[in-house]
């Protein structure tokens, strides 16, 4: 997929845009101890290169709930780049995910805001120099619970806490 050509990718957007795909190269798609030897995300690989990732960057919020409700049931995300993230403090950002999913319709919204804490089970990434962001995953609640179950098999949870794991089994089977 050629991400520098999406139509809701403004040049100015091109750097955010970049760095997220770095990030996932760099980050993302190695195996890692941590999870039991799979990538941190073990299927970004497969989607960057089967055009399943679909690109947004915008100062507004409210353009995540549009991209939510156009989100297909299927394997494909929607990853959103939020410039306007200063709006919300994590706390407030954390309880918008959470609304977002209470009505999920089927598809879940999964969210890094830039004050989060950092996450440990992650190697560090340095970035290209782009604007910070928060960044929002929406992709199919369907496809995301047959994904998890399937590395759930695989030893990908072992390391995390009891309460995540209660937290993606009970997501799962909604």
């Amino acid at each position: 997929m050629n991400i520098m050509h999406q139509p809701t990718i403004h040049v100015t957007q091109r750097p955010i845009v970049q760095e997220i795909r770095q990030w996932s190269e760099q980050v993302l798609e190695i195996p890692s101890e941590e999870f039991n030897g799979l990538p941190p995300c073990p299927y970004a690989k497969k989607a960057w290169m089967q055009d399943k990732v679909r690109m947004h960057v915008t100062s507004n919020i409210k353009d995540c709930i549009r991209i939510k409700k156009e989100c297909p049931d299927d394997d494909t995300v929607d990853v959103v780049a939020w410039t306007g993230y200063e709006k919300m403090s994590v706390e407030e950002f954390d309880q918008w995910l959470d609304e977002q999913n209470e009505n999920h319709n089927g598809i879940w919204v999964i969210g890094f805001h830039p004050d989060h804490p950092v996450d440990e089970s992650l190697d560090e990434f340095e970035g290209n120099g782009a604007e910070e962001y928060a960044l929002i995953l929406i992709q199919s609640l369907r496809h995301l619970a047959k994904s998890s179950s399937s590395i759930f098999k695989r030893g990908y949870y072992d390391n995390y806490s009891q309460p995540d794991i209660n937290h993606i089994k009970q997501r799962n089977s909604l």
